[in-house]
């Protein structure tokens, strides 16, 4: 093997080990995710049914929602979130105005002027849940 092939093959190892050290770390950090969205320098670190819900919250609510501030729609915290009502608001959001619920029919008022209306019907009530524990940390 020539100087050169050695060099090129000492490069490719030295790429290939930083490649794999980096999507191992990434790897590692997700299991311990803090509930800030990082590693745990903010506090607590979320459960396993608060990692689950982190992702349904990424792909479901994040558009339109941040934890502690007004986005497109009102923020998701743990002082505004009552499960029972959080779940049918959730799934069907027209159920609860239909009977005339105050705080749906609140919520909707302000938020008028998008016109959308909650439908996750394909949300579990575990899924809720861990939607729940992600937003309560």
């Amino acid at each position: 093997m020539n100087l050169k092939n050695k060099i090129l093959l000492s490069y490719s190892l030295a790429f290939l080990v930083t490649i794999l050290t980096i999507l191992y770390s990434f790897n590692s950090r997700a299991s311990n995710m803090g509930v800030c969205g990082t590693t745990p320098i903010c506090g607590n670190t979320l459960t396993n049914k608060g990692i689950e819900g982190n992702k349904i919250f990424k792909s479901l609510c994040a558009s339109c929602h941040k934890l502690n501030k007004k986005l497109i729609g009102p923020p998701l915290n743990k002082a505004l979130i009552n499960i029972s009502y959080f779940s049918t608001y959730t799934r069907n959001e027209q159920e609860l105005i239909n009977s005339q619920n105050k705080n749906a029919l609140i919520v909707n008022n302000e938020y008028k002027t998008l016109n959308y209306n909650h439908k996750f019907s394909q949300l579990t009530e575990k899924n809720i849940q861990n939607l729940v524990e992600y937003v309560s940390n």
